[in-house]
C-alpha cells in the first residue's frame, strides 16, 4: 500500500515537472518571438531612417540646384578707395569664384582669392538681394620700405608690390625677420625726435646689431649697439642746445662715446 502511494506521488511530481517544463518552454518561445519581433522592428526603423537620409539629401541637392537655376549671382560690385588697385581687375579676379547660387555661393573663397593680391589689406563680402555680391576692399597703405623691394603697410604687413614705388618713404635695412621690431623702433625714435626738426629717412641695423639713423637733412646719427635709447635722448638735448643752427654743415654725429660725442663736418 505504501509502495502504491509512493508511486502515485512520484507520478504526480513527474506530471507537475513536465507541466512546468512545458510552461517554461512556452515562455522561452514567447520571449524568442518577442525578441525576433523587436529585431524586425529595429531593422524596419533603420531602413526607414536610411531612406529618409537619402530622400533628404536628394531634396537638398535638387533644392540647391533649383536655387542656383532661379537665383544665380548676376553681378559683383567692388567698393573702396584705391590708389594702387584697379576696380575692374578686382572684379575680374572675383568672377571665376562668384559663379553660383545666391545662397549657396561660398563668400570665404572670394575673400581668400582677393586677399592674395599684393595691394589688398582686407576684404569683406556680403549678399545683396536678389542677385548681387558687394565686395568691400581695403587697400594697403605703404608707410615704410623694407630692404630693396619690400614695403610695410600701415597695418604692419610686409609685401612686395608688383611695380616698384616711386614715392618717398622711410627705409628700414636690417636682418631678415626683424622688420616688425625695427618698425616699432622707428616709430619710437621718431617720436623722440619731434622736439627737433629732424626726420628719419633711413634706419640701419647691421649684422653686429649696431644702429645708424640717416635724416632727411643729410645728417647721419650713429648710436651703436648699446644704450641706443639713452644715446638718442642725449643727442636730442645736445642738438637743441648746440647743433641745431649748424645742421646743414654736419656730416655725421657719433654718440658711441661714454661721456661725449664726436661731430664730423662736411667739407666746405
Amino acid at each position: 500500500m505504501a509502495k502504491k502511494k509512493q508511486a502515485t506521488l512520484t507520478s504526480k511530481s513527474e506530471l507537475k515537472n513536465t507541466e512546468k517544463g512545458e510552461h517554461t518552454s512556452i515562455e522561452l518561445a514567447g520571449k524568442m518571438l518577442n525578441h525576433l519581433g523587436f529585431i524586425w522592428k529595429a531593422k524596419i526603423i533603420i531602413v526607414g531612417l536610411v531612406c529618409l537620409v537619402f530622400i533628404t539629401a536628394y531634396i537638398h541637392i535638387n533644392l540647391n540646384q533649383l536655387v542656383e537655376d532661379f537665383l544665380p549671382v548676376k553681378s559683383v560690385q567692388i567698393e573702396g578707395e584705391f590708389k594702387y588697385l584697379d576696380k575692374e581687375r578686382l572684379r575680374q579676379q572675383a568672377l571665376p569664384v562668384a559663379n553660383g547660387g545666391f545662397f549657396s555661393i561660398d563668400l570665404s573663397v572670394i575673400r581668400s582669392r582677393l586677399e592674395n593680391m599684393s595691394w589688398v589689406e582686407d576684404v569683406s563680402v556680403r549678399r545683396q538681394w536678389p542677385d548681387r555680391l558687394i565686395v568691400r576692399v581695403i587697400e594697403k597703405q605703404p608707410v615704410v620700405y623694407w630692404g630693396k623691394d619690400a614695403v610695410i603697410s600701415s597695418k604692419g604687413k610686409l609685401f612686395v608690390p608688383e611695380n616698384k614705388l616711386s614715392i618717398k618713404l622711410p627705409s628700414l635695412i636690417g636682418p631678415e625677420g626683424q622688420y616688425r621690431f625695427m618698425l616699432t623702433e622707428l616709430a619710437r625714435m621718431q617720436a623722440w625726435l619731434l622736439e627737433t626738426d629732424l626726420y628719419i629717412q633711413k634706419m640701419n641695423l647691421d649684422a653686429r646689431r649696431s644702429w645708424t639713423l640717416s635724416m632727411t637733412s643729410g645728417l647721419e646719427l650713429r648710436l651703436g649697439r648699446k644704450q641706443m635709447h639713452e644715446r638718442l635722448h642725449r643727442f636730442v638735448s645736445v642738438y637743441k642746445s648746440h647743433l641745431k643752427t649748424q645742421k646743414r654743415e654736419i656730416k655725421h654725429i657719433d654718440m658711441r662715446y661714454t661721456n661725449g660725442f664726436a661731430v664730423a663736418w662736411k667739407e666746405a
